[in-house]
């Protein structure tokens, strides 16, 4: 009754505020495109809608990225954006920290996030995308750095506009930072808990008298320590980009970001139980200090020309290369040796043998693209066309082996029979081994010969052409699109022999302006996305098809500064691919079919000229429908919690003796979550995800100084599995959510 109640509390409170407080106002319509890709300077302390929309005039594009060119009031698809203040304000300062918190119906997975994040939304693994191009593999981009994000903007749905090989549930489109030419520069330093310790510069800066020749330089140092022991990262990146107006009509970007994260600790992050969760220390580690540090690191390199023919029609072209690459290893534990009771031969309860495994990877993705858009009319008809051609190839090899046990030959360690040495989950010692207990492995091998069975070569070519009809003064807007995409892929499947596939994807939408402030939109969309790996038979698995009905409101209200989105949407995806399990490592399975569906509300802006307010909630049932397993058919699906709720408020005094104060709070909210791997008797984990954050800042002239404290309850968060998947004998999980603390300091000059 209680979970009950704090479920319809949050769902009422940001209606009740909006009913009080709600004006009317009038949409100021949009005026031609220009090729500068600059964001509106925004004066005020407010997360107003000027970063949250897709406006399209003489002096901004806050979003070109995405192509649209339009505010997303009247964009029929559910779009969010977090800009760089909610950013600075929530102290996120990478993309596996909270930052699907904003976005209703989105959830961070917690695995291996030290390398790559992963992100679900509605369900299904959402695609990575940099300034508009997909950079998604299957290891790989590396975990952004908000060092150089400008804003990151999630897409609902397949997106049809934007990509045709993207993940049917979504994905969120990392927008770098870039030159503005606004002379300004910020230094920050941010402490915390587990010895964090951050300092980053942003120089932003004309670099000609005559204002052509802009650059932009971040550069960012991180070090810092981890809940749990023997973890610790040692960060750094450098972001030089430069941009160049040629004219009035024709700009040139280039942008190159390099980013490097040590990390001692590896992957080890999971806790093991024989009796339940939450059974062991939040800080339990299966790691070691004797173990060396993992290296990860990623190359950036992004060019765009963005060219106006005049005011109606404008091309843009860019190109991406992103190789990121990681060699390193893990200590984990061997499977199912964990002893579930005191046996005769002096083995307790907790016993467990450890292993060595490689964490050795290389992922590449090269992609351009070319779009144009614009507009005409045919008598009383407008029309606005978008059209566009992408192409990418993406590389894939890795070396994921288990080295072997770690063996004690002196026997000077508890062992087993075998020599392994004997670690105790409910009394660990740590720093007792030394080197030579470690298994030796030959990386003298390449890493194509050694990772053969993983390697993959993808390649894809898109062209997309869409046309939106405009009727009634622009009141109801019919759009219709299509897609065609070819792709190439060689990988250790079919015998190690091409395999071509191609499909059209269509979209269309229609959108109603009830007001100039409201509007409702119904949307079908699909995707077509190849899939790479090995099946258990050898051979490759077929593309997965995606398919997207929805329909939606949008809202502004107090003078558009506020806004709201309410979506239904029901979501199917086709030939499933999962991992074959432990009989078949390495291996996939083509299961099936799964759908998802559900309802999702986002509150976003400024109430008045002290709130800001950030809430989202989303019912989400995504499961599987079909399954060559009948026992599998109702199981949800990974990414999944059936509700999700988070919100945000923050208070700033805008004048007197104290302006600047601001005081924020938030909170995060999951129920009915899916295990991972699923298991059929255990629909949910057996513990709602619940956190609440308190924080205080303080801004006067060019002084920033900010305090935030998250899950000041310090509640035992975790995502995790129950026995019986992937056949093992134990819980396991992992803890999210810890508590800490992190103080900002920073100058503006």
């Amino acid at each position: 009754m209680f979970k009950k109640s704090i479920l319809w509390s949050i769902l009422i409170l940001p209606v009740a505020t909006i009913a009080q407080q709600t004006g009317t106002a009038r949409e100021k319509s949009g005026k031609s495109s220009s090729a500068a890709d600059s964001v509106k300077i925004d004066t005020t302390k407010t997360y107003t809608l000027s970063t949250a929309n897709v406006v399209a005039n003489k002096t901004t594009i806050p979003s070109s990225t995405l192509r649209l060119g339009e505010n997303l009031l009247v964009t029929p698809q559910n779009i969010q954006v977090i800009d760089q203040r909610l950013l600075n304000d929530q102290m996120i300062l990478t993309t596996a920290e909270g930052l699907s918190r904003n976005v209703s119906g989105v959830r961070t997975i917690t695995h291996q996030e030290e390398g790559s994040v992963g992100i679900a939304v509605r369900g299904f693994q959402a695609s990575n995308l940099r300034n508009g191009m997909d950079v998604s593999g299957s290891f790989g981009p590396l975990r952004e750095d908000m060092a150089f994000v400008e804003r990151v903007e999630f897409v609902k749905g397949p997106a049809g506009f934007m990509m045709g090989n993207t993940q049917p549930g979504g994905f969120y489109n990392i927008v770098t930072k870039k030159p503005t030419g606004i002379n300004r520069r910020t230094a920050q330093m941010t402490l915390g808990s587990y010895s964090l310790l951050r300092a980053a510069v942003d120089i932003d800066q004309q670099l000609s008298s005559d204002g052509k020749f802009l650059g932009r330089f971040n550069l960012m140092g991180t070090k810092k320590g981890n809940f749990q022991q023997y973890v610790n990262h040692e960060q750094y990146v450098i972001n030089p980009s430069f941009k160049y107006n040629a004219s009035e009509h024709t700009n040139v970007i280039f942008e190159y970001i390099l980013s490097e994260n040590n990390f001692e600790g590896g992957f080890a992050k999971y806790a093991y139980g024989i009796d339940g969760f939450k059974e062991v220390k939040k800080n339990f580690s299966f790691s070691d200090p004797i173990m060396d540090p993992t290296k990860s690191r990623e190359h950036n390199v992004y060019g765009t020309i963005n060219h106006n023919f005049d005011d109606d029609w404008l091309l843009t072209a860019q190109f991406g290369y992103v190789r990121s690459e990681m060699e390193g290893a893990s200590i984990y534990a061997n499977y199912n040796s964990i002893v579930l009771a005191d046996g005769s031969e002096g083995l307790k309860k907790g016993d467990v043998t450890r292993n060595v495994s490689i964490n050795d990877a290389l992922n590449t993705s090269t992609v351009g693209q070319v779009f144009t858009r614009g507009r005409f009319s045919t008598g009383a008809v407008r029309h606005h066309i978008l059209a566009g051609l992408d192409m990418g190839k993406k590389f894939y090899v890795a070396d994921w082996s288990v080295a072997g046990s770690i063996v004690d030959k002196s026997r000077r360690l508890p062992v087993n029979a075998a020599g392994e040495v004997i670690f105790n989950i409910y009394n660990p010692v740590y720093g007792n081994l030394t080197k030579d207990m470690l298994p030796t492995y030959d990386r003298t091998r390449p890493l194509r010969e050694r990772g053969a069975s993983s390697l993959s070569d993808y390649s894809y070519s898109s062209v997309h052409v869409q046309d939106e009809v405009r009727l009634l003064q622009d009141k109801l807007r019919i759009a219709a699109g299509l897609r065609y995409t070819a792709t190439k892929k060689v990988s250790a499947a079919n015998s190690g022999n091409e395999v071509k596939n191609e499909a059209f994807t269509p979209r269309f939408s229609i959108t109603g302006l009830l007001t100039p402030t409201l509007t409702v939109y119904a949307l079908y969309d699909e995707t077509f996305q190849e899939q790479t790996g090995l099946l258990v038979d050898g051979g490759s698995p077929d593309p997965s098809y995606g398919r997207n009905k929805e329909i939606g409101f949008k809202k502004t209200w107090l003078q558009n500064k506020l806004m709201t989105n309410i979506t239904a949407y029901h979501l199917t995806k086709t030939n499933m691919l999962t991992a074959a399990g432990v009989d078949n490592p390495g291996r996939s399975e083509q299961t099936g079919e799964a759908t998802s569906k559900g309802i999702e509300l986002d509150v976003n802006g400024a109430v008045g000229k002290n709130w800001n307010v950030v809430f989202n909630y989303a019912f989400t049932d995504a499961k599987v429908t079909k399954d060559n397993d009948p026992q599998k058919i109702g199981g949800m699906l990974y990414g999944t919690a059936k509700h999700i709720s988070n919100g945000w408020i923050k208070y700033t005094i805008a004048d007197g003796n104290l302006e600047g104060l601001g005081f924020s709070a938030g909170y995060e909210y999951q129920a009915k979550r899916a295990t991972w791997p699923v298991v059929q008797d255990h629909k949910y984990l057996p513990d709602d995800l619940f956190s609440i954050d308190l924080g205080a800042s303080y801004q006067k002239n060019n002084y920033h100084i900010a305090l935030l404290v998250n899950n000041v309850t310090n509640r035992y968060n975790y995502v995790g599995f129950y026995p019986g998947a992937w056949r093992y004998t134990h819980y396991g999980w992992r803890v999210v959510n810890p508590q800490g603390f992190r103080l900002n300091l920073a100058y503006k000059f």
